[in-house]
């Protein structure tokens, strides 16, 4: 294939078409390095003005929530700390409290079972019963899912089957449309941001995730719509990471029931996830891809989607100890 390609390139050269293929590549190198330097340099916010500033961080007991949590707390913040299990979050608040030696009013616990919209509702009004103000909405809340769909005819219960995939879009994607519709006159308020941790199975198809990669595409399509809708009232950025290494692929839901094992060398680590988290809502980015690999793969898309196919194919799978 690549031979092909070497043809192509040498035809190229003797051709006018060359030089147009120049300028185009120049000229979006240069639009990026533009707009690198504007998301960097121009819009990017002072760490003092974290301070008291009003934060709701979903998904908090554990893994990249957590971490989440305990860096914005660091940066003086009032971190509302949001989640099902009401135990995790009060050692959580515990733990943030003695680390960093603040006052445990800065921290405020929310039990919320984020599939259901009344609940998403009182959360939202809770924190401003609280604080008055909500500033940045952190949506990092989530399940996952691996399955074969073409075995999902091993499960008897018609609506068993499906289950996996109800529970995906329940979760990863209205959960995040009601907290946001209740959340947003009080962003607006302050020109606030909201911050969607994401995955990189929300770019394109990965194998064994139908009903995750599908959850993810609509978060996409549904904050992208949603920034352009609300014009500059306020601030939307997505962040699409790949592996993160936390208990979040333990708990994935699958046919047989039984978790995942994973070989994690290549796995980012939830406080690198965290820092970029917060790295991207104060430079205020629209999307962020971490890792190399998965921004090579995302560029390649579009030009070459058979050979991004075989390179998904072979980290997704070949993650998996017993696959």
């Amino acid at each position: 294939m690549f031979y092909y390609f070497y043809l192509l390139y040498l035809y190229l050269i003797q051709t006018p078409l060359y030089y147009v293929l120049s300028v185009i590549i120049f000229l979006i190198l240069t639009f990026k390095t533009l707009q690198w330097v504007l998301n960097n340099k121009v819009n990017i916010k002072s760490l003092e003005s974290y301070k008291n500033k009003v934060v709701i961080v979903t998904g908090a007991s554990g893994g990249i929530g957590e971490k989440i949590a305990f860096k914005y707390a660091e940066l003086g913040s009032k971190v509302a700390i949001v989640a099902r299990r009401v135990e995790l979050l009060e050692k959580l608040k515990k733990d943030i409290v003695k680390q960093l030696n603040i006052d445990s009013k800065q921290i405020l616990v929310v039990q919320c079972d984020l599939c259901n919209e009344n609940e998403c509702e009182q959360m939202i009004e809770r924190v401003v019963r609280e604080w008055n103000r909500i500033d940045i909405c952190v949506w990092n809340a989530g399940v996952g899912s691996l399955i074969e769909f073409d075995k999902l005819d091993q499960i008897e219960s018609r609506q068993d089957r499906f289950k996996i995939f109800r529970d995906n879009m329940e979760i990863n994607y209205f959960s995040l449309v009601y907290c946001t519709s209740f959340a947003l006159p009080y962003l607006k308020q302050q020109k606030g941001s909201i911050v969607v941790v994401s995955s990189l199975a929300g770019k394109y198809g990965t194998p064994l995730r139908t009903s995750y990669s599908a959850s993810k595409h609509a978060v996409q399509g549904f904050f992208n719509s949603l920034r352009n809708e609300l014009s500059n009232q306020i601030q939307i950025s997505i962040i699409c990471p790949g592996f993160v290494l936390t208990d979040f692929h333990q708990k994935v839901a699958t046919i047989d029931g039984k978790p995942i094992e994973r070989e994690s060398h290549s796995f980012m680590t939830a406080d690198q996830c965290a820092t970029i988290v917060l790295k991207t809502e104060r430079c205020n980015k629209r999307e962020v891809i971490p890792q190399l690999k998965a921004k090579v793969g995302t560029y390649l898309q579009p030009i070459l989607p058979e050979l991004v196919d075989v390179m998904t194919n072979k980290v997704a799978k070949g993650s998996l100890k017993n696959k």
